[in-house]
């Protein structure tokens, strides 16, 4: 199941004794891992009924489950990132992996065992045991119409709300990592003060903007001839710990983005279409066509020329990296670029 399941689970009072939490979407594991201990243990005594396990053995995750509760229903065990559900060779692995296969059936009534890990390799005899039963529960990333909806939840204790063009705004702006995201709204909510409603000119203000935002602005910058502001765009990004190859490499997506979408725009496919195409937010789709309808489809084309050949120079060691980049952008600056 997925966390929405697990979570309607929990407040009909469902509990499982063996739970396999995995996936990327970091912060909402945290979350459930949080909701499942309020659930369980009694206030007072968590730290009597609850352990922790980094990586342990399987006796020791059994001795733990066969520990009676004190003064509670349940007594929780977590294990987290065992190496015999992830990727690699890990230390007795098959004599370990039987041992825990064997007992998932045996844990008592009384113990709630989760295992706690971000990547499962499904390949591994303990993952395939535990993704069997009904316990396993997958933490993914938030689609469009999920974040949304978290983002407005997340504010409401603190009296305010963003519409769905403002919770675009700012997964755009900012990414869509709940851990960073639940900091930004945090900030956005301070910002406006008595205002109920955070906007979309809030978010672009205040808001951090990622990398792949930055470059975004930089390449409008860049499309209207305004090179200055977009070297200062390009110092802010090396400031902020980015890599000149890893931005060339988002320069490079940016003008594959934008000759693509031209050539759906030839084909008349519709905008939602096109922004689902792109992995762009609609709202942003009118921006990026701005930017491409600067230059015939044919510039955009000899652009991402330019950047594969820039990459090409750096890997074959023709080029320093500040000078191929360099170059590119200016040469992006020009009026006629790409001609």
């Amino acid at each position: 199941m997925n966390q929405w399941g697990f979570f309607d689970e929990l407040k009909v009072g469902t509990v499982r004794n063996v739970y396999l939490f995995y996936g990327l979407e970091a912060y909402i594991r945290k979350s459930a891992v949080a909701a499942l201990k309020k659930k369980l243990l009694l206030p007072g005594f968590e730290s009597m009924n609850c352990s922790v396990l980094n990586n342990p053995e399987a006796q020791q995750i059994i001795e733990h489950c066969e520990t009676l509760p004190m003064l509670s229903d349940y007594r929780l065990t977590i294990v987290q990132d065992l190496a015999l559900l992830q990727s690699g060779k890990a230390k007795d692995e098959a004599q370990e992996s039987a041992a825990l296969c064997d007992y998932l059936s045996r844990v008592p009534q009384t113990s709630c065992l989760l295992f706690d890990v971000a990547v499962v390799d499904k390949r591994k005899k303990l993952a395939q045991a535990l993704l069997k039963l009904p316990g396993a529960v997958s933490f993914d990333a938030l689609d469009d119409a999920h974040l949304a909806r978290w983002m407005n939840q997340t504010l409401s204790p603190l009296g305010k709300k963003m519409n769905k063009t403002a919770c675009e705004t700012l997964a755009f702006v900012s990414g869509r990592d709940l851990t960073l995201l639940s900091g930004e709204l945090e900030k956005l909510a301070a910002y406006v003060g008595s205002r109920e409603q955070i906007t979309p000119e809030d978010i672009e203000r205040i808001a951090t903007h990622t990398a792949e935002c930055t470059v975004f602005s930089m390449v409008d910058a860049l499309s209207e001839g305004r090179a200055q502001e977009a070297f200062t765009l390009l110092n802010t990004l090396i400031q902020g710990g980015e890599q000149r190859i890893g931005i060339l490499a988002l320069i490079t997506r940016h003008c594959r983005q934008m000759m693509y979408l031209r050539e759906m725009q030839a084909a008349r496919m519709p905008q939602g279409d096109i922004a689902r195409a792109l992995g762009v937010p609609p709202f942003a789709i009118a921006r990026l066509s701005r930017q491409a309808g600067r230059r015939s489809l044919a510039q955009l084309r000899a652009l991402l020329g330019q950047c594969v050949q820039a990459d090409y120079d750096i890997k074959r060691g023709a080029l320093r990296e500040d000078a191929a980049l360099e170059r590119l952008m200016l040469s992006m600056a020009a009026p006629d670029a790409g001609a």
